[in-house]
C-alpha cells in the first residue's frame, strides 16, 4: 500500500508538530515536563494501593495528542487496506464479539491510568492474517490478528491478560519512545512520513514492512503489572498472564513469533509475574466475590 498525497501531507504535518514540540537532547525533557512531573524510580497507581514500575515518562498533553493523531492515521490506513483485501472481519463475527466483550469489561478499570483515555474513541477490529500479534494503539484502537487466535487458542482469561497488557502500553504512552529516540532522528529534516506501528506498505501474509518494535524491560514490567491489575479487577484470572506468556515463549523457541519479538519474554519478566500473583489474586477474588482460598484451581473456570 502506498501513501497518498493527502495522507503523506497529514503525516508530515504531524511529524513537523512533534519535532517542533520535542527538541533533541536533554532539553526535550525540560520542555515537556515540569520539575514536579519528572519520573521517579517507582510509583503507585492513582488509588495508591498498587505498586507499579516505571511511571509514565515525558508526559505532555500536546505531544500525547500528536502521538494519538499519528496512530489514528496508521490505524485508518490499516483498516482501509484490510477492507480492500477483504481481510477485515465483520463486527458480527463471533471472534470480534468475543474480543470486544473483553475490551468492554476492561475499559472501566483502565481509564484511571490515563485521563486522556476517557475521551478516546475505543475501537476493536480483527484482521485475517497469520501474524501472532495484537496491538492497542494510542487512542484506544485495538487490533488483533487471527493468527493469534488460531495458533494459540487462548482462553478468555488469556485474551484479557494480553489485551490488558497492550492497553497498558497505550495508556502509559510507551510508544512515545519511538518518537523521541527513533522517529525524530530518522525523519528530522527529511521529506519522509513517520511511522509508529509500521502500518504502511506492508504485506499481511508475510509481515514484510512491519517495523522492529521492541518494548524496553521497564515498559514490559509496567505493562504486565498494570495490564494484569486491570484484567484482575475486571474478573479475569491473573494466573493466565504467566501461563499465556510461557506459551508464547515456548512457541517462540520453536519458531519466532511477532508477539515475542515486540514483548521479549525474559526469565525476569516471568519471575515478576509469578511474584505478583498473590496481590493480583486478591483483586481477582474480590471481583468474583470469593475468598482467595475459595478460588478454583487455575484452568477450572469455564470461559
Amino acid at each position: 500500500m502506498k501513501i497518498t498525497g493527502r495522507l503523506f501531507g497529514s503525516l508530515f504535518t504531524v511529524a513537523a508538530c512533534v519535532a517542533a514540540s520535542l527538541v533533541s537532547g536533554a532539553g526535550a525533557d525540560a520542555s515537556v515536563l515540569g520539575a514536579e512531573e519528572m519520573p521517579h524510580l517507582d510509583s503507585r497507581d492513582p488509588n495508591g494501593d498498587l505498586r507499579v514500575g516505571n511511571p509514565m515518562a515525558m508526559r505532555g498533553g500536546a505531544a500525547d495528542a500528536m502521538l494519538e493523531q499519528i496512530a489514528a492515521i496508521e490505524y485508518r490506513q490499516l483498516i482501509a487496506d484490510a477492507t480492500v483485501q477483504r481481510r477485515l472481519l465483520p463486527q458480527t463475527d463471533s471472534r470480534v464479539r468475543r474480543v470486544q466483550a473483553v475490551v468492554d469489561s476492561l475499559m472501566p478499570y483502565a481509564l484511571k491510568w490515563n485521563d486522556r483515555s476517557r475521551n478516546w474513541n475505543w475501537e476493536v477490529n480483527l484482521v485475517r492474517a497469520p501474524r501472532l500479534d495484537a496491538y492497542c494503539m494510542p487512542g484506544g484502537k485495538v487490533v488483533v490478528f487471527t493468527g493469534l487466535l488460531e495458533r494459540l487458542r487462548p482462553s478468555d482469561d488469556e485474551i484479557a491478560m494480553l489485551i490488558g497488557h497492550e492497553i497498558a502500553h497505550a495508556l502509559r504512552q510507551h510508544a512515545r519512545v519511538m518518537i523521541d529516540d527513533r522517529m525524530l532522528r530518522q525523519y528530522r529534516g527529511t521529506p519522509s512520513a513517520p511511522q509508529l506501528f509500521g502500518i504502511t506498505d506492508f504485506d499481511f501474509d508475510t509481515g514484510v514492512g512491519f517495523p522492529d518494535v521492541r518494548y524496553s524491560a521497564d515498559d514490559e514490567r509496567e505493562a504486565d503489572v498494570i495490564g494484569t491489575e486491570i484484567a484482575a479487577r475486571a474478573g479475569y484470572d491473573p494466573r493466565a498472564a504467566l501461563a499465556f506468556w510461557q506459551r508464547v515463549a515456548a512457541l517462540d523457541r520453536r519458531m519466532p513469533v511477532e508477539l515475542a519479538a515486540e514483548h521479549p519474554v525474559t526469565a525476569g519478566r516471568l519471575d515478576d509475574l509469578r511474584r505478583r500473583q498473590v496481590d493480583m489474586l486478591a483483586l481477582y477474588a474480590k471481583a468474583v466475590h470469593l475468598s482467595v482460598n475459595a478460588l478454583p484451581a487455575y484452568g477450572k473456570r469455564s470461559n
